[in-house]
């Protein structure tokens, strides 16, 4: 996402056909079967509300684009668990070393 042509939020997206619970499960899914869940797996902004933003054009982009589901695979910190909360995600799933958030579409 760029504004007077400077980047203030990155995000990074795989599209599954299933939702992951591992870094692994993503890579070995997005490459091996076309998926229509879109998965959220970094989201970086250098402005307030920029991280906010990009998820929620990302929301509009997967319902466009016919995604049956938009979730996260997020890192187990209070950080991502705070962020994506407050920007009204659900948590669905805890795994071992990542946690899952779905965005309703």
């Amino acid at each position: 996402m760029k504004y007077d042509n400077e980047i203030e939020a990155i995000i990074c997206v795989a599209f599954c056909p299933e939702v992951p619970y591992t870094v692994r499960e993503m890579d070995y899914m997005s490459r091996v079967k076309e998926g229509n869940v879109a998965v959220a797996y970094t989201v970086w902004s250098r402005k307030r509300g920029a991280g906010k933003e990009i998820v929620k054009k990302l929301g509009e982009w997967s319902r466009k684009h016919h995604c049956s589901r938009l979730v996260t695979l997020s890192p187990l910190t209070p950080m991502a668990t705070h962020f994506h909360i407050k920007n009204g995600a659900k948590q669905v799933h805890i795994n071992d070393e990542t946690q899952n958030f779905e965005y309703k579409l």
